[in-house]
């Protein structure tokens, strides 16, 4: 990945100078990054609601006292 930062300004220049015939190839391949980064925040989604169904399924109960004192809080 490079690691060259590249702002909005820059990536709207280039669009400009694109021909129009390839702003449709552009549209795609925008949507493409937004359903696959909507892919990966719904899996996360997931995988988080998985850890606590299985959390909540574990015997015994911890007070926040407890989480707080493990975590350094108090």
């Amino acid at each position: 990945r490079n690691t060259k930062m590249v702002s909005k300004d820059f990536i709207l220049q280039n669009l400009d100078q694109l021909p129009e015939d390839l702003w449709q190839e552009v549209l795609d391949f925008i949507l493409f990054l937004r359903h696959k980064q909507e892919k990966n925040e719904a899996s996360e989604d997931s995988e988080d609601i998985t850890d606590a169904k299985a959390a909540l399924a574990e015997p015994g109960f911890i007070s926040l006292t407890e989480v707080k004192q493990e975590l350094g809080l108090q």
